[in-house]
């Protein structure tokens, strides 16, 4: 296995991820199948959000714009833990999920912002 590849795959995960109390799905993957929970996270970490083309801030922005349209709320809220891990702002954040009431409705806009209000609050960013 490709030394290089491995760190870079921990690299990636450590900046996006390391907020994340209870850690993220790679977990529950290596209890199901560790060595395709290993090939997974190479091509997701190592391969796939390490590449340079954006920067891991608009990577992340449009990671929450694409989960909050398909409801995904536990993949929403890892990637809003991301993203703000790699510089976006809860401004910007926010005004990403509202701006995907266009494209998937209010439902999912409240929703995603249930979302966004739990993740700050672990993250000691809330105030009542």
């Amino acid at each position: 296995m490709d030394q290089e590849l491995r760190e870079r795959t921990k690299r990636t995960a450590q900046m996006l991820f390391h907020t994340l109390k209870g850690g993220v799905a790679f977990e529950t993957w290596k209890k199901l199948d560790r060595d395709l929970a290993r090939k997974l996270s190479m091509f997701f970490a190592g391969e796939l959000y390490s590449r340079e083309v954006i920067s891991q801030k608009q990577r992340e922005l449009c990671a929450v714009a694409s989960l909050t349209v398909l409801h995904r709320p536990k993949e929403l809220h890892a990637h809003i833990h991301a993203a703000l891990n790699v510089g976006a702002s809860r401004q910007e954040v926010t005004e990403v999920i509202f701006q995907q009431v266009t494209y998937g409705g209010m439902p999912v806009v409240v929703e995603a912002l249930d979302v966004l209000v739990e993740s700050l609050r672990e993250r000691g960013e809330w105030e009542e």
